[in-house]
């Protein structure tokens, strides 16, 4: 009779047991693999990532960030409502007093009402060329600071866009007036290229059999298990009860 007892506990803290693990591994597990998880949001106002080795263009990616972005918009789509829209509610004004209106905050400036795209259909089609564009927004940008960046910055601005014109990495980079004039700006795409995009939320890697995503199946053979034996257990008890 107590070795009987002593199987039924042993049973019993087996499956126990058993059971135990198999709802911890299924806690760990998470949802499974293809459930719809909310899509994180994107920050438009955040500096584009860096890269190694970065190219002309992709230093010229900062510098726009810097320098450009606040009023030419992160796809370099302008100064649009939707644009403004991304700015903490009470800077999205940009025209009112104390602003950028009329008057201005202290040493400030007051902004145009229409601030150009700079990439897509219909843009940058009064330049003639690559050095044109340069010879422009190296002495009239940034709006409130005109001329303040050195020559290479100026030149890294104008490879960015000239990137999200289309204009192939192998024309890059460009360094002199020279070289930019025999780039021409009407020959070059007008739709933007992958690099105006906002920087994208690396992608979560699909669970695998050894990762967490993996262990549902895991969970499930161990509650099975565990209820199979605490099922033999009571089957056990009941038949010994019988017997008596």
């Amino acid at each position: 009779m107590l070795i009987r007892r002593f199987s039924l506990v042993l049973l019993g803290l087996a499956g126990a047991a058993l059971l135990l693990a198999g709802l911890a591994f299924s806690a760990f597990a998470g949802p499974p693999p293809g459930s719809p998880t909310a899509a994180p949001t994107v920050d438009r106002l955040a500096a584009p990532p860096t890269v190694s080795n970065p190219t002309q263009a992709d230093l010229g990616a900062q510098l726009f960030w810097l320098h450009c972005q606040p009023c030419h918009g992160d796809q370099a789509q302008g100064l649009t409502d939707d644009w403004r829209a991304q700015y903490p509610l009470d800077h999205q004004d940009c025209w009112k007093s104390r602003c950028h209106g009329d008057p201005p905050y202290q040493n400030g400036f007051i902004l145009p009402h229409t601030v150009p795209a700079l990439v897509g259909p219909g843009t940058l089609n009064h330049f003639a060329t690559a050095a044109d564009l340069y010879t422009f927004i190296s002495h009239a940008m940034p709006f409130q600071a005109p001329g303040s960046l050195k020559p290479a910055e100026y030149w890294a601005i104008a490879a960015f866009l000239l990137r999200g014109h289309g204009l192939p990495v192998a024309a890059l980079p460009i360094n002199d007036s020279a070289s930019a004039q025999r780039i021409p700006l009407g020959a070059t795409a007008t739709a933007p290229a992958a690099a105006m995009t906002p920087a994208e939320v690396t992608p979560t890697p699909a669970a695998t059999a050894g990762s967490p995503g993996g262990l549902p199946v895991t969970a499930g053979l161990f509650v099975v298990a565990g209820l199979g034996v605490l099922g033999a257990g009571w089957l056990v008890l009941r038949r010994a009860r019988q017997n008596a």
